[in-house]
């Protein structure tokens, strides 16, 4: 029997056609066979691995189709959110589901017919030792028949378990201490979207910020640490700032969790001033730029992610801890750290920040709206204080892989394993850092 396989293998290489070929192809065509190449040889090599995972995962997907479970799952979201209520449900870590929704009032009280404009949203999102986070919007988009529109917006935040380990590129793993911080934003916002793609707003905003002893976690309180004090840690209390501040927003991506192809450039720059006793004052420049790039092919697709942001302070005054880019950790929300995996959220703090960030994901799976890429990275970041102190050698580098599944590409279910040299962390949720 093995040799009658190796009979027909060698049969199959000898009379293909110069083909395209790709076992992962959604729709199976039987006349196509595989050319003899290296590269495609290399190919199947590459993908049998992943068998282990496609059979069981075959498997799922025949019984959710034989009893419509997905059609059902569907219909059932559909008729919550035409009512105007979005359910949310994920994975802030292992351990820590996270849980909430947004209210369209409009569309709540059947309205959305009668007044297209006008938006009135409310929402709130919880989840244990994390976040808990509650606001509310309201807006109206084409004043006049044009691309402007206003917006009023508050939100309040509290974040029990938030991490810190000192400020600089040479911080201590073993500094590791939490503060809770809490935050209340009132903002107004003027825009104008130019297109579908291109848009920029103006915004004015008030934010209490007060910091306090968090739950320890076998860490120790930040305010406990005799080396961790106002003059070394700025903002150690908590802050009141008043902003102003502009944002430029492109995207040309053609989805916005799974995207294959475009972009997505953004750019922020903001004043902010310290009122009642605090001492802040300072400018944040922020510049963001993703580009999605198909290899040949829609299911194999090369992500470069870049970051930075630099605060500079005014005069004498000084730039909060809690305002200070932080590194470290997977994607910025429900954290305030950006991504660089294998490090622990917030584990580097100073006024500015380079990130880079590499992607190769390859789509190994896809039935229908199904999908199930394998994913590897390579994430490089560093903080410093001042342009003058950047340093090739104070790269902190992290890499990995794992694997995500989309319906609808919608990202529901990313479990990553990360190694830098600190050590290595797992990361279970659903979605994708950038």
């Amino acid at each position: 029997m093995a040799f009658g396989f190796m009979l027909t293998g060698i049969q199959q290489f000898a009379c293909a056609e110069t083909l395209s070929y790709d076992r992962y192809v959604a729709v199976y065509k039987p006349e196509l066979k595989a050319p003899a190449s290296t590269a495609n040889a290399l190919n199947h090599l590459l993908a049998t691995p992943f068998e282990l995972i496609r059979w069981p995962v075959d498997k799922a997907l025949l019984y959710i189709e034989k009893h419509y479970l997905d059609k059902k799952a569907l219909w059932s979201y559909e008729k919550i959110t035409d009512q105007g209520i979005t359910p949310h449900l994920g994975f802030i870590n292992v351990t820590s589901p996270s849980f909430g929704a947004d209210v369209d009032f409009v569309r709540l009280l059947r309205q959305k017919d009668h007044v297209p404009d006008l938006t009135v949203k409310g929402w709130v999102d919880y989840s244990n030792h994390v976040i808990f986070e509650t606001g509310s919007v309201i807006g109206w988009d084409h004043i006049a028949g044009t691309g402007l529109k206003i917006e009023g917006l508050f939100k309040y935040e509290d974040r029990p378990e938030e991490h810190f380990y000192g400020i600089g590129p040479h911080s201590s793993a073993g500094d590791g201490s939490v503060y809770k911080m809490e935050a209340t934003t009132l903002q107004g916002l003027l825009g104008y979207v130019f297109s579908p793609t291109l848009s920029a707003n103006f915004h004015v905003a008030y934010k209490n910020i007060n910091v306090t002893g968090g739950r320890d976690g076998g860490r120790g309180e930040l305010g406990s640490y005799r080396n961790f004090t106002q003059d070394v840690v700025p903002g150690l209390f908590g802050d009141a700032l008043l902003t102003f501040g502009t944002e430029l927003n492109r995207d040309t991506r053609n989805h916005k969790e799974d995207s294959t192809s475009g972009g997505h450039q953004r750019f922020r720059f903001s004043y902010n001033e310290g009122l009642r006793d605090s001492g802040a004052g300072f400018f944040k420049y922020e510049v963001e730029a993703s580009k999605y790039i198909s290899l040949f092919s829609k299911r194999r697709v090369l992500v470069a992610h870049f970051y930075g942001e630099h605060n500079d302070k005014v005069n004498n005054n000084y730039v909060p801890f809690h305002q200070m880019t932080t590194l470290g950790g997977y994607g910025l929300y429900p954290r305030l750290s950006h991504t660089l995996r294998g490090f622990d959220f917030n584990r580097f703090f100073d006024d500015t920040a380079a990130l880079f960030n590499l992607e190769y994901r390859y789509t190994i799976w896809e039935n229908r709206d199904f999908k199930m890429d394998a994913v590897a990275f390579w994430d490089e970041g560093q903080v410093f204080s001042e342009f003058s102190k950047f340093q090739f050698k104070n790269f902190r580098e992290s890499y990995g892989g794992g694997f995500r599944v989309s319906i609808a590409n919608n990202m529901v279910l990313t479990v990553e394993v990360a190694h830098g040299d600190e050590g290595t962390n797992l990361y279970v949720k659903n979605k994708a850092p950038f």
